[in-house]
C-alpha cells in the first residue's frame, strides 16, 4: 500500500487486521503470562472468554461505534438518528439512559461482565 510516496511494509488487510486486534484485545491478553499468576485473573478472564458475538458487542459499546441510530445516520444507512424512545440513539444512550433498553449500572457494569450484564448483551445481540 502506498501512502504519500512511501511504501508500507504490510498490505492494507494486514494493517486493518492489526488495528482491529489492538482495538479488540485488551492489554491483559498480551500480558497473559503475567496475569496467569495474578490474584485478579478471574476478573480478567471473564471478559476475555466471552463468546465472540458478545465480546464484539461489548467492544462496540466501549468504542461508541456500533449499530445505533447515530452511527447508521453517519454511515448514511438511515435518515434519522432517533431511538424508539424519542432521543438521539448513541451506543452510550442505549446502555446508559434509554428507558427501553438500558442496563442498570451502565457501561461500567457491562465491562464487569457479570451474569446480568452478559445476559443483557445476549438479549441485546439477538
Amino acid at each position: 500500500m502506498k501512502l504519500a510516496g512511501s511504501t508500507w511494509g504490510a498490505s492494507a488487510n494486514t494493517l486493518r487486521s492489526s488495528a482491529l486486534q489492538v482495538l479488540c484485545y485488551s492489554a491483559a491478553e498480551y500480558c497473559a503470562p503475567v496475569w496467569s499468576r495474578s490474584a485478579h485473573t478471574s476478573q480478567v478472564d471473564v471478559q476475555l472468554n466471552l463468546p465472540r458475538q458478545q465480546w464484539s458487542l461489548l467492544n462496540r459499546f466501549h468504542t461508541e461505534h456500533g449499530h445505533c441510530g447515530a452511527c447508521r445516520r453517519k454511515w448514511r444507512l438511515t435518515d434519522t438518528d432517533l431511538c424508539p424512545c424519542g432521543e438521539t440513539q448513541t451506543m452510550s444512550h442505549i446502555v446508559e439512559s434509554c428507558p427501553l433498553r438500558k442496563l442498570n449500572g451502565g457501561l461500567s457494569r457491562l465491562h464487569s461482565a457479570d451474569e446480568d450484564a452478559v445476559s443483557w448483551l445476549t438479549n441485546y445481540g439477538s
